[in-house]
């Protein structure tokens, strides 16, 4: 006797396979999305601390910006406003929390416009990715990352003291 398999099974093991692929499409996309909350919590989570002592230590009337920025140490740049409306830089070390907040004035500071104004008429350059300020050996810096007219990645650091050019590094182009 021949065994027949029939149309109902067919149907539910398609049916069974289809929802399984569902499941783990479902299973990718949540572990994604989860995977991605947890990194920009580690990227951002430890600003508000920042923001706290910073408005703990000084009159601050405003904070209008924080970023990280990674050099020999770990600091937190926020650019504020003081209670007596001067515009000021202060970084906050990450890598030692006793460490006092460094606090530059920016009227004391040659403006980002005026640095990146100088690098473009200097530099051959495909595409710019960002720029942001950064200290190094207590001298405040702009930090410009960009692909140069060769395709290479590039770091270029102007002091934001003087807006003269203080060091960079190219990254050499291993692929095509």
């Amino acid at each position: 006797m021949r065994q027949r398999s029939s149309q109902f099974i067919e149907l539910s093991w398609t049916k069974a396979i289809a929802v399984s692929v569902g499941i783990l499409l479902l299973a990718l996309v949540f572990f994604i999305i989860s995977l991605y909350r947890s990194i920009d919590a580690n990227r951002t989570g430890a600003f508000s601390d920042s923001r706290q002592r910073v408005e703990e230590e000084l009159a601050i009337h405003s904070i209008e910006h924080i970023s990280r920025y990674h050099g020999t140490e770990y600091f937190h740049v926020i650019d504020a406003t003081t209670a007596a409306d001067e515009a000021i830089v202060i970084f906050v070390n990450q890598d030692d929390s006793e460490q006092d907040l460094i606090v530059f004035d920016k009227q004391d500071l040659v403006t980002e416009d005026q640095i990146m104004a100088t690098w473009r008429n200097e530099t051959a350059y495909q595409q710019l990715y960002r720029s942001q300020k950064g200290l190094r050996n207590q001298t405040p810096l702009l930090e410009i990352v960009y692909l140069d007219d060769n395709g290479r990645l590039s770091y270029d650091y102007y002091r934001l003291s003087d807006g003269d050019y203080d060091s960079g590094i190219t990254f050499r182009k291993q692929f095509n």
